[in-house]
């Protein structure tokens, strides 16, 4: 079994820059533990495919219950896997429709 130095958890960009920073002058050995996996499918590298949810990929949470929704939750993807929410990120614009109300 290897051995590392340093244990980082989480594969996000901020656990990615942690380990990058730490393990750069060969002084310790780093490992980064994370959840999901590579992160290099189709449905993560495309940035309308984002609402297709992909639990191996996104842990899809959701908000409490928000007066402004008229109870509703919110949905807030967050990534699982090396990257992050930085590996599903993306930028669409909807235009909103007052009749589906």
């Amino acid at each position: 079994m290897e051995e590392a130095d340093i244990v980082v958890v989480g594969g996000g960009s901020g656990g990615a820059a942690a380990a990058g920073r730490l393990s750069e002058d060969g002084r310790w050995s780093v490992v980064v533990l994370e959840a999901g996996g590579h992160n290099k499918g189709l449905r993560t590298r495309v940035p309308g495919f984002l609402a297709f949810q992909n639990d191996r990929t996104n842990w899809a949470l959701e908000t409490v219950p928000q007066a402004g929704l008229n109870g509703r939750r919110g949905y807030q993807p967050r990534g699982k896997g090396m990257g992050g929410s930085s590996a599903i990120n993306a930028m669409l614009y909807l235009r909103g429709n007052r009749w589906g109300l």
